[in-house]
């Protein structure tokens, strides 16, 4: 049997990587075109490069660079995760109809071909005299032979009848070759079951709704039972417009959500370097003492840039040697809008 490759590319693949940076281009201009080298700095875990080449479409990015890329742009991590599975899926769907492993059939099928194909295409049913090859013995477990239907009548040789098997060594040499019909009961019971699942799944999830990531528990913690949660902006809300070479303090409150008391804890801002043409602040400001299901202010200066633009600043709870809190949690922030 000679076989020849049906298609030499895969450019559904790469259709669906390109509607897929369509959709982050579109987020990235909904959050003001920022550039690439500024969102790896907010995000800190990312190189531009590699979010430039999301954005281009260059191939199908992986679930960690699109959440960094969402995270950049302060969008909803969860909502965008559905975004990219489904994507994700609809680029498996068209490889598997139009990759480049799909065989193209030359000659005719031999009489075991022949069954293999009418295993594969869900119709079990074999015509006139043909006996399966000892190969259908190896037929994987995942696609049962299905045979079995109703007997022909009397005056008909050529009449569908069902698929005979090979002996077993175990059988009685010279025994009449058993018909199970029996298989073509289970096949349906396995397709049903397999189909009510996959309704219940999608039941499921269609009725589960989405829920925020920045309304929800911090995801993990340095310290059992450690959690911290972001309450409100008390001063300069984003987007506020200030003047170049202008101070301001910037105030956000935070709730320890957790049951670990807070003691010796920092804000440290993420990637220093990565604006030096940007707002000027410390490195990391003290946060007090905070029991659990308690409220802390904390708050930073800042002094404006001297050139208009934006001002966007990213921080995470540390310890006194700079190890994170609550390593995968979105940082707080500030975005200010300067102006002459």
């Amino acid at each position: 049997m000679k076989d020849q490759p049906a298609a030499t590319e895969s450019i559904p693949d790469r259709q669906a990587a390109q509607e897929f940076a369509t959709q982050l281009r579109t987020l990235r201009s909904a959050a003001g075109d920022p550039s690439f080298r500024k969102m790896a700095g907010r995000s800190g875990r990312i190189s531009h490069t590699t979010l430039h080449e999301a954005a281009a479409g260059t191939r199908f990015p992986s679930w960690e660079t699109v959440r960094e890329f969402v995270r950049a742009c302060e969008a909803d991590e969860v909502q965008w995760r559905c975004r990219w599975e489904d994507a994700q899926r609809a680029a498996t769907a068209h490889t598997s109809v139009d990759g480049d492993l799909t065989p193209v059939r030359t000659d005719s099928p031999t009489d075991s071909e022949a069954l293999l194909t009418t295993t594969d295409t869900e119709t079990p049913l074999t015509t006139g005299d043909e006996k399966p090859d000892a190969r259908t013995d190896a037929l994987p477990a995942y696609r049962p032979v299905v045979s079995g239907i109703p007997a022909p009548s009397p005056g008909e040789p050529d009449a569908l009848r069902p698929t005979e098997f090979p002996q077993t060594d175990e059988e009685v040499v010279g025994e009449p070759r058993q018909r199970l019909p029996w298989l073509a009961a289970v096949a349906v019971i396995v397709v049903v079951a397999m189909v009510a699942v996959l309704g219940a799944i999608v039941r499921n999830r269609s009725s589960t709704p989405s829920v925020s990531p920045s309304a929800s528990a911090f995801s993990d913690s340095l310290i059992p039972g450690d959690s911290s949660k972001f309450l409100r902006d008390v001063t300069i809300p984003d987007g506020t417009e200030v003047r170049v070479n202008s101070q301001f303090v910037k105030v956000w409150a935070l709730k320890n959500d957790g049951e670990v008391a807070w003691h010796n804890r920092f804000l440290a801002r993420i990637n220093p370097t990565a604006d030096a043409d940007g707002c000027q602040v410390p490195d990391r400001v003290a946060i007090g003492d905070t029991p659990p299901d308690e409220e802390v202010m904390i708050s930073v200066s800042v002094t404006a840039p001297s050139r208009p633009g934006t001002c966007w600043v990213s921080w995470k709870m540390v310890d006194e040697n700079g190890q994170e809190f609550f390593p995968t949690r979105r940082p707080v922030f500030f975005m200010v809008n300067v102006i002459d």
